[in-house]
C-alpha cells in the first residue's frame, strides 16, 4: 500500500520565478476537519457561478491538486472573486461608487439650471424678451436667453461644460433650454411668487379686492386681480394675484371670472372681504349689474370705493371744459401740438431749444391723454418753459413755402402772442399745480383711506384760496411781466369801448361805477372765477361718495384720535364705532372704545419715540414705471422715465393710520389693544384708489408688445408676476426641486439619489 497524498503549506505560496518573488495566495484555505481545500473568496465574494466551483464547495483531489489550483486561480470568475474580496477588505461599495457619480451628475445639472433660472427671473424682472427669432445654432442673435447663457458660460465652467456637449451632439435629449423648459420654469417661479403672496395674505386675515380690466395688442381682454392687506408687521401692501383672460366684459362675467379665481388660490372673501375698488366703469360700479354689487349681495361687508385717482382725472376734465375760454385755450393748445409733431416741424422746434437754451435739457412737444392723468401738467409746463423756442420756430415756420404750414403757423404764432392765451396759460398752470402732485401722492400703494381724503380736502382748499382778487391781481401780473420778458406785441388786455351800467334809484350819486364789459373784469368772472367754482364743485360732488365712508370712520382718523387724547376726560359719542363694530367681525364695541381712550393719551409719544423709517414700506409715490396709468404709451423720450427712484411720502412728522401701524407693530402692542388694532387694520385695508392694477397693465405694455403678441396666458401671469412683485425673494433650490420633480426623466438627472 502506497503512501497517502495530503495538503501541504507549500500550496500557499506561488514558486518563485525569475521575475517574480514567491508570493502568498491568499485566497487559499485548508480545513483540517474536512480534509478539504477552499477558496474563501469564490464561497464568500463570488458571483453564482464562482460558488458553484469545485474550490468554492471544497475539493481533495491531492493528486491533481497543483494542477486545479493553477487552473481556478486563472479563471474569470476567481478573479471577479478576488476583485470583489479586495473592494470590500478597502471598504469599497461600487454601490457607492456608482451612487456617488450619479449625484456628481445631478449636482452639475442643478448648478446649470441655477443659472439658467437666474437669467429667465432677470429677463423677467427687466421686461426683457427671452426667445429669438432664429434659434439655430448657425444663428448670428439666437435671442436674449441664449445669448444670455453664452455669455454667462464665459464665467461658468459647469454652464461651459453643457455648452460645449450640446454643440457637440445632434441629438441632446435634456438641454434645459426649450421652449417648454423656459414655460415650465416660468410657471414654477410665478407659482412661488404667488405662494408666498398668498401666504402673506391668509396670516392678514382682512383684505380687500382691486380690479380691472384692460385690452392688450392681440385685443384679448385682461383682468387684473390685486389684493390689499395689511401685512403682520404692520406694513400695507398691495399685490399682483392674478391676471387672466376675461371671455366676457359685463358685471356678471367679470364676478363669475373674480369667483373662479378665489376659489382657485383658497381666498375666502365671503368672510374676509371689507372693501372694493374700481375704476367708474358701468360693468365695476353699476347699481344693478355691476361687480361690486354682486359681490355685495354675497358679503355686504364689502365697501365700494370709487377710485381717488381716477375721480381727480373727472375733475380735471371739468376743469379744461369749465368755461368757453379753458375749452377755446386747451383747443388751441392740442392744435398747436398737433402741428408742431411733424419731423421737420420737430426739427425747427429742437433747434430754437438749442440756440435759446443751450445749458437745458431738450424738451418735447407732448400729446394731451385722457388716461394719463398729469398730461394737461406736462403739456403745459413744456409750452411755458420753452415759450421762447415756441414762438421762434412758429416764425421760422412762417418762412415756409409750403402754404399749409406757413398760414397754420402764422395762425399759431398770433393765438399765441395774444394776452388772453398767456393769462390762460399761467392760470391753468397754477391749478394743475396743485392737482398733479395729488394725483401722484393718490397712486401710492400705503397710502390710506383717511390720508387721501385729507389731501383731496387740502387740494380743494388750496383751490379755493385762489379764488380772490389778491390772487387773480397776481396772476394777471406775471402774466404781464412774462410778456414783456417775451417781448410780446399784447401785454394787457385789449381795451374796448367801455359801457356803463345805469345807477339805480338807490344808489348814491358818488358810488363806484363798475365797469363790466371790462376785459379785466370780464375774464375774471367769465372765466377765473367761473373755473374754480367748477373745480371746487367738482371735487366737492365727485368725492361725496368718500366723505360719506369717512363720516363712520371719522373717529379713527389721527387727528381726531390726537385731539381727543388732549382730553381723555370727554365722554366719546354714544354711537361711536358702531358701524366699525357692525363692519369688522371680531371687534368689542366696550373695549375698542377703552382702547381708544387709552391709546389716544399715548400715541404722539409713541410715535416720536419710535424710530420711523424715512420711507415707509420702502413705497415711491409712483411706484413703478409710468404714474400716468393704463392704455398709451407717451411718443417722447421724456415719458419713458422711471418713476422708482422718485421722491417718497414721507411719514416721520405726520401720524397716519400706516403709522398708528407700525407703532402697534413695533411696540407689541397688538395683544394690548387686539380691538384697536383690528379697526385701523380694517381702515389701512380699505384702498384710496385702482392705480396698483394700471400698473400692471403698463407692465403688460412692456411684455406683451406686438412682436410677442401670440404669447400664451400662462406665460404672460407668470412674467407679469416676475415683473411686478420684484421685491418677493425666489427660492431657486425650491423651483429646482419642483422642476426636477415634473417628469420621470428630469428627476433622474436632477434629483439627488
Amino acid at each position: 500500500m502506497g503512501r497517502s497524498r495530503s495538503f501541504h503549506e507549500s500550496y500557499y505560496y506561488i514558486k518563485e520565478t525569475v521575475n517574480q518573488l514567491p508570493t502568498k495566495r491568499l485566497w487559499l484555505s485548508y480545513s483540517p476537519s474536512s480534509d478539504r481545500i477552499y477558496c474563501y473568496s469564490c464561497k464568500l465574494f463570488g458571483f453564482t457561478k464562482a460558488k458553484k466551483s469545485v474550490m468554492a464547495n471544497g475539493s481533495n483531489d491531492w493528486t491533481n491538486l497543483n494542477r486545479n489550483i493553477k487552473n481556478h486561480e486563472c479563471s474569470t470568475e476567481h478573479l471577479e472573486s478576488e476583485v470583489s474580496r479586495g473592494l470590500y477588505q478597502k471598504n469599497y461599495r461600487i454601490d457607492l461608487h456608482i451612487m456617488e457619480n450619479a449625484n456628481r451628475n445631478v449636482a452639475e445639472n442643478r448648478e446649470v439650471l441655477r443659472v439658467i433660472i437666474e437669467i429667465i427671473i432677470f429677463t423677467a424682472r427687466q421686461n426683457i424678451a427671452l426667445r429669438g427669432h432664429d434659434e439655430k445654432l448657425t444663428s448670428n442673435n439666437r435671442g436674449n436667453f441664449l445669448e444670455l447663457v453664452e455669455l454667462l458660460s464665459h464665467h461658468n465652467a459647469v454652464l461651459k461644460i453643457h455648452l460645449d456637449k450640446l454643440k457637440k451632439k445632434k441629438i441632446n435629449r435634456l438641454t434645459f433650454l426649450s421652449q417648454l423648459s423656459q414655460n415650465k420654469i416660468l410657471n414654477i417661479l410665478g407659482e412661488l411668487v404667488r405662494c408666498s403672496i398668498l401666504t402673506r395674505i391668509k396670516k392678514a386675515g382682512l383684505l380687500s379686492v382691486i380690479i380691472d380690466t384692460t385690452t392688450d395688442v392681440a385685443n384679448i381682454e385682461q383682468f387684473s386681480f390685486i389684493i390689499r392687506f395689511v401685512n403682520i408687521h404692520g406694513a400695507i401692501e398691495e399685490r399682483l394675484v392674478a391676471l387672466e383672460a376675461a371671455a366676457d366684459g359685463t358685471g356678471k362675467g367679470l364676478y363669475e371670472k373674480f369667483c373662479e379665481i378665489t376659489e382657485k388660490h383658497n381666498i375666502d372673501w365671503k368672510k374676509n372681504l371689507c372693501a372694493q375698488a374700481y375704476d367708474g366703469a358701468a360693468a365695476m360700479q353699476g347699481t344693478y349689474s355691476g361687480l361690486r354689487t354682486f359681490i355685495q349681495r354675497e358679503n355686504s361687508k364689502a365697501i365700494y370705493v370709487w377710485c381717488f385717482a381716477h375721480l381727480l382725472n373727472l375733475v380735471v376734465v371739468d376743469t379744461c371744459d369749465s368755461c368757453s375760454d379753458t375749452k377755446n385755450f386747451f383747443g388751441h393748445l392740442q392744435s398747436v401740438i398737433e402741428f408742431m409733431r411733424a419731423r421737420k416741424r420737430t426739427a425747427v422746434f429742437i433747434d430754437c431749444q438749442r440756440d435759446l437754451y443751450p445749458e437745458e435739457r431738450i424738451c418735447r412737444m407732448k400729446s394731451f391723454s385722457n388716461t394719463r392723468w398729469t398730461s394737461h401738467d406736462r403739456v403745459i409746463n413744456v409750452v411755458y418753459k420753452r415759450f421762447k423756442a415756441l414762438l421762434k420756430s412758429l416764425i421760422i415756420l412762417e418762412s415756409f413755402n409750403d402754404r399749409v404750414t406757413s398760414s397754420n403757423a402764422s395762425i399759431f404764432k398770433n393765438i399765441c402772442s395774444t394776452f388772453s392765451f398767456v393769462v390762460t396759460l399761467i392760470f391753468m398752470k397754477k391749478v394743475f399745480s396743485v392737482t398733479t402732485p395729488l394725483s401722484n401722492y393718490l397712486q401710492s400703494k400705503s397710502l390710506d383711506f383717511i390720508e387721501a381724503l385729507r389731501l383731496v380736502n387740502n387740494a380743494k382748499e388750496n383751490l379755493l384760496l385762489m379764488r380772490s382778487d389778491i390772487k387773480y391781481e397776481q396772476i394777471i401780473n406775471e402774466a404781464k411781466q412774462f410778456c414783456e420778458e417775451h417781448d410780446l406785441p399784447e401785454k394787457d388786455f385789449k381795451t374796448i369801448r367801455s359801457k356803463k351800467r345805469k345807477r339805480q334809484i338807490d344808489e348814491d350819486e358818488n358810488t363806484n361805477e363798475v365797469n363790466l364789459n371790462s376785459p379785466f373784469e370780464k375774464y375774471k368772472i367769465n372765466t377765473y372765477f367761473m373755473a374754480l367754482d367748477k373745480i371746487t364743485t367738482s371735487f366737492i360732488s365727485r368725492f361725496s361718495g368718500a366723505q360719506n365712508i369717512l363720516k363712520d370712520l371719522a373717529l379713527l382718523s389721527p387727528e381726531r384720535l390726537i385731539e381727543f387724547g388732549k382730553d381723555p376726560e370727554q365722554e366719546l359719542p354714544n354711537n361711536c364705532f358702531n358701524y366699525v363694530a357692525e363692519w369688522i367681525d371680531g371687534i368689542s364695541l366696550e373695549n375698542l372704545k377703552n382702547e381708544y381712550k387709552v391709546f389716544s393719551t399715548s400715541v404722539v409719544s409713541l410715535h416720536d419715540g419710535n424710530k420711523f423709517p424715512a420711507n415707509l414700506h420702502n413705497t415711491s409715490i409712483i411706484d413703478e414705471t409710468t404714474s400716468e396709468l393704463n392704455q398709451e404709451t407717451l411718443q417722447t423720450s421724456e415719458s419713458e422715465i422711471d418713476h422708482e427712484e422718485s421722491e417718497a411720502i414721507c411719514y416721520n412728522n405726520t401720524i397716519t393710520v400706516s403709522s398708528i401701524l407700525h407703532v402697534l407693530t413695533s411696540f407689541d402692542l397688538v395683544s394690548a389693544f387686539p380691538n384697536l388694532y383690528l379697526a385701523y387694520k380694517a381702515l389701512g385695508t380699505v384702498p384710496a384708489s385702482s392705480a396698483s392694477a394700471e400698473r400692471s397693465f403698463s407692465k403688460v405694455k412692456l411684455v406683451k408688445t406686438r412682436l410677442r403678441s401670440t404669447m400664451g396666458e400662462e406665460r404672460l401671469e407668470s412674467l407679469i408676476l416676475l415683473s411686478c412683485e420684484k421685491d418677493i425673494d425666489i427660492n431657486i433650490e425650491e423651483a429646482i426641486n419642483r422642476f426636477g420633480c415634473s417628469s420621470d426623466l428630469l428627476k433622474s438627472h436632477l434629483m439627488f439619489k
